[in-house]
C-alpha cells in the first residue's frame, strides 16, 4: 500500500508540474495578444509601412498600412497636417495595438468588424486636438474635428477584409480553442491534485513543499528559455523566412514574458518551499517540547 501510495503521490505531482506549465503557456499566449503587447510589437515591426495585405493574410500585393488609415482620414475630412502628426506620434501604436486586438478577435470568433475602445478613441481626440493647436493656420472648430475624428474611428474598421478571406489556409480552429478554452479549468485540475496530495501525505503542510519544486523547476525552464531569443528566433525564422519581419519581433515580445513569468514563478517557488521548511521546522520544535 505505502509503495501504491507513492507511486500515487510522485504521478499527481507530475500532474501538477504539467498543469503549470499548461497555465504558464495559456496565460504568455493571451497575454501576448493584450492591446500593450501587441502595441510594442507595431512599433517593433514597423507594422505601419507594411503591406496591409500580407499583414490581413491576402495573396494580392497593395499599399502600406499606413497610406490606408492615411487615405481614409483624408476621406473623413481630417486635415493632412493633423493625420500626419497623429501617424507620427508614439500613441498610435496604442492606437493599433487596440485596433488588432480587436481584430484578432473578429479573425478567431467572426461577428460583427471590430470597433475601438472609448478609451483609444479618446486618444485619438486628444491627438488631433493637440494637432489642431499647434497648426494655427488650419480654420477648422473643435468640434467639427471631433466629429471628423469620431467617424474615422468607427469608419476604421473599412481596412479590416471579410473574415473569410483572412482565414485563407490559417489552422484557425487551433487558435479558436486556444484563445476561448477556459483556463479556470487547469486551476481547477491544479486545485484537485493538491487535495489529493494532502489525503495521499496525510498532511496539510507537505504539498506546499511539492508545488513549491513545480514552481521553481518550471520557472527556470521558462527562464532559460526566455534567454534563448537568437537560438529560437533563427529556428522558427528559418523555416518561415518570407515571415521573418512579421515574426522575429513577435518571437521576442513572447520570450520576454516567458522569462519574465519564469522569474517570477521560480521565485514563487523558492518562497514557498522556504515557508515550507519553516512550518515543518516550527511542528518538528513543538513535538521534541
Amino acid at each position: 500500500m505505502k509503495l501504491i501510495n507513492k507511486f500515487i503521490t510522485y504521478f499527481c505531482i507530475l500532474i501538477l508540474f504539467l498543469l503549470i506549465l499548461l497555465i504558464i503557456l495559456f496565460y504568455s499566449g493571451r497575454s501576448l495578444i493584450n492591446r500593450e503587447n501587441l502595441s510594442n510589437y507595431i512599433e517593433n515591426a514597423d507594422i505601419l509601412n507594411m503591406d496591409s495585405n500580407i499583414i490581413f493574410n491576402l495573396d494580392e500585393s497593395g499599399i502600406s498600412l499606413k497610406e490606408k488609415i492615411y487615405n481614409l482620414a483624408i476621406e473623413c475630412n481630417i486635415p493632412e497636417k493633423i493625420i500626419l502628426d497623429i501617424l507620427k506620434s508614439e500613441e498610435i501604436n496604442i492606437v493599433l495595438g487596440d485596433f488588432f486586438n480587436k481584430t484578432i478577435y473578429y479573425l478567431v470568433n467572426g461577428g460583427y468588424k471590430p470597433q475601438l475602445s472609448g478609451d483609444t478613441i479618446n486618444k485619438m481626440i486628444e491627438l488631433s486636438m493637440i494637432s489642431l493647436d499647434e497648426h494655427l493656420n488650419i480654420m477648422m472648430e473643435e468640434e467639427e474635428l471631433k466629429k471628423n475624428v469620431l467617424e474615422y474611428c468607427h469608419k476604421l474598421t473599412n481596412i479590416i477584409p471579410d473574415r473569410q478571406e483572412m482565414v485563407g489556409n490559417l489552422p484557425i480552429s487551433y487558435i479558436q480553442k486556444f484563445l476561448n478554452f477556459d483556463i479556470w479549468i487547469l486551476y481547477l485540475l491544479a486545485f484537485s491534485c493538491i487535495l489529493l496530495l494532502n489525503i495521499l501525505t496525510f498532511s496539510f503542510y507537505k504539498p506546499i513543499k511539492y508545488l513549491g519544486i513545480c514552481f521553481f523547476i518550471s520557472g527556470i525552464i521558462f527562464v532559460i528559455l526566455g534567454c534563448m531569443n537568437n537560438l529560437i528566433n533563427d529556428v522558427i525564422v528559418s523555416q518561415i523566412t518570407n515571415m521573418k519581419i512579421l515574426i522575429s519581433p513577435l518571437i521576442t515580445i513572447l520570450l520576454t514574458i516567458w522569462f519574465k513569468l519564469g522569474v517570477l514563478i521560480s521565485f514563487s517557488g523558492v518562497f514557498l518551499i522556504l515557508f515550507y521548511i519553516i512550518i515543518n521546522r516550527i511542528i518538528i520544535n513543538s513535538y521534541k517540547n
